[in-house]
């Protein structure tokens, strides 16, 4: 007699037709964790407190210990000189943020040059000189400096009176001056520092001595960023890289306010968005991804990869750790360090069932490993499609569903968090959160088909280990806050269960706004032969006896839980059963 045992459970493959499938694929996985092999519940959402600040806002980032939001959509990142800093773009102008105080990032330079005036006579060795100043802000950002003043020529005695020297722009904390004078050596002509004052418009005396500059002005060609540049990502050593239209900018090493435009890489076509995977740099575009690696912006190397493999929603790129997902015409595509680029789903949808989800329109972040992809959209006859994909994108494919709807997500490296806000509400939530009590899962198996119609007679479901002291925790806590809200209704007087107190169809015949009380611990397994519900069980850890006499030849299993299981096992008979 046949025996049907399933462990190792994996997720859902539907691209496959069900009888054709691996034998712990599913037709169905809702709610599930599958990285250690059992079925698992995942927990529900809990609420962080926060607010998005806008029920539309599409981005939220959590900087430090404060959530913040944006109506469009923002490319943010903590920058690598101080902790306090997040620079992003998208918001008009490219930003710094430090604290609660925003700065448009860009360190405007002096426009107009400096006039050198000398005086006195003076005797001794001629020496050509001409001058700079730049700003400098609270920060130590250093803009570029003025165009070079006017050329004296010089002579030990003599004084050289700097003139023209412009105020300081309002609202980017500029706070000094720094002053440069050329300098001639052995390896040619140079700009070095003379004087470092507060920000002033007066005038300044020359008297530094002729070998007491200080380093060389290293902010020379150095640019501000464009004022439209977008999708902003941090880097290792100290860099930063953003794109406008098909070139991607590098900002200058531990200087993300300063974008010099010798590093700027071109593409061939317009760049979508960009993720880093160490010092390689990933460029999506509207046609074939990029790679551009290197240690430092002037070393990158660009690489194109022959894939045509276009992004179609920057919204849908996300960092795995291991390689870059987004979402193309036909599925969506890694990218890996080493360069290679695949269809990571070319075992889960075929091109009509991937663009149904409508891909352009999806939002995503990334859940223990996994590619979460939200989507929300009509089917072809106008009823809302919505939900959670958790894509598992490693050698066996394969994906399970959740029934939450997002419009913003923020992957938090620190407590690896995947976070969210549904449409149209301002509360911030964490999937899976570990402060939530377990979901109820659903799995269902693939169809078991035997030669002939035969009878399984005895079915065994195994459970893992009971429920933790933290989830018990998780559950005693959402048992309280149901009852807290409960007693607020009743005294509050508000329960509507009286007849026209609520509109036609907001609640169930005889209901009201109380909330129900959740039930754990409860499992129930259903066997089909040939599509018909042949048994219900409701125990599980003992074998369980099934109709006789019930042939069929194609067999299917489904459970749903709130506990762990870890194994099915259906036979013809006990003695096989306990020998399975």
């Amino acid at each position: 007699m046949p025996v049907i045992k399933i462990s190792a459970f994996a997720g859902e493959k539907p691209l496959i037709t069900s009888r054709l499938l691996p034998e712990t694929a599913a037709t169905a996985a809702f709610n599930l964790r599958l990285n250690d092999g059992a079925l698992s519940p995942t927990n529900k959402p809990t609420a962080t407190g926060a607010s998005a600040g806008g029920a539309d806002h599409r981005t939220i980032y959590r900087h430090l210990d404060t959530w913040l939001s944006w109506a469009g959509d923002i490319s943010a990142a903590p920058g690598p000189v101080a902790e306090d800093r997040l620079y992003y773009t998208g918001d008009g102008v490219p930003k710094m943020r430090i604290g609660s105080t925003v700065y448009g990032l860009a360190v405007a330079r002096p426009t107009v040059a400096l006039t050198a005036a000398l005086s006195g006579t003076g005797t001794g060795d001629v020496q050509s000189r001409t001058y700079v100043y730049t700003f400098v802000t609270d920060f130590g950002e250093e803009s570029a400096p003025c165009p070079a003043s006017n050329i004296v020529d010089w002579k030990p005695g003599q004084t050289i009176t700097l003139s023209g020297f412009a105020a300081a722009p309002e609202g980017r904390a500029i706070s000094k001056q720094r002053i440069y004078r050329s300098q001639t050596g052995n390896t040619g002509t140079y700009l070095y520092l003379i004087a470092e004052r507060a920000a002033s418009a007066g005038d300044y005396v020359d008297n530094i001595a002729v070998d007491a500059f200080q380093e060389p002005l290293s902010s020379a060609d150095w640019n501000t960023p464009p004022d439209d540049l977008q999708g902003l990502v941090a880097m290792p050593n100290g860099m930063m890289a953003a794109f406008k239209g098909k070139d991607v900018y590098f900002c200058e090493p531990w200087r993300p306010h300063a974008w010099p435009e010798k590093y700027i890489q071109t593409c061939d076509s317009a760049v979508v968005g960009l993720r880093a995977i160490g010092s390689t740099l990933v460029v999506m575009t509207e046609a074939q991804p990029y790679i551009m690696s290197g240690s430092a912006p002037d070393s990158m190397q660009s690489q194109k990869m022959e894939a045509p493999s276009p992004c179609i929603n920057a919204r849908g790129i996300v960092d795995l750790g291991f390689a870059i997902c987004y979402p193309s015409n036909l599925g969506l595509v890694a990218v890996r360090a080493d360069g290679s680029v695949t269809l990571a789903t070319s075992e889960l949808f075929d091109r009509d069932a991937w663009l149904a989800l409508a891909p352009s329109t999806i939002v995503a972040g990334q859940h223990l490993g996994n590619y979460v992809l939200f989507y929300d959209t009509l089917d072809a006859t106008g009823n809302r499609m919505s939900g959670a994909l958790m894509i598992n994108i490693n050698a066996a494919q394969f994906l399970v569903r959740a029934d939450e709807t997002a419009s913003a997500v923020f992957f938090a490296p620190d407590d690896e968090g995947l976070y969210f806000k549904r449409p149209n509400e301002p509360g911030i939530f964490r999937f899976d959160s570990p402060d939530g009590a377990p979901e109820t899962f659903y799995w269902r198996s693939k169809e078991f088909w035997l030669s002939k119609p035969t009878n399984f007679g005895a079915l065994l479901v195994d459970l893992g280990e009971g429920v933790s002291l933290k989830s018990q925790s998780n559950i005693e806590a959402e048992l309280a806050e149901i009852l807290a809200a409960n007693q607020a209704i009743f005294a509050a007087e508000s329960l509507l269960s009286s007849i026209n107190d609520m509109a036609l169809n907001k609640l169930a015949v005889n209901g009201d706004l109380l909330l129900p009380y959740p039930t754990y611990d409860g499992i129930v397994i259903n066997v089909y032969g040939d599509k018909q519900l042949v048994f219900s069980a409701t125990k599980a850890g003992q074998i369980t006896r099934l109709p006789a006499k019930s042939k069929h030849r194609c067999w299917e299993i489904d459970v749903s839980a709130n506990v762990q299981v870890t194994q099915l096992i259906i036979a013809g008979m006990i003695d096989e059963l306990r020998m399975a």
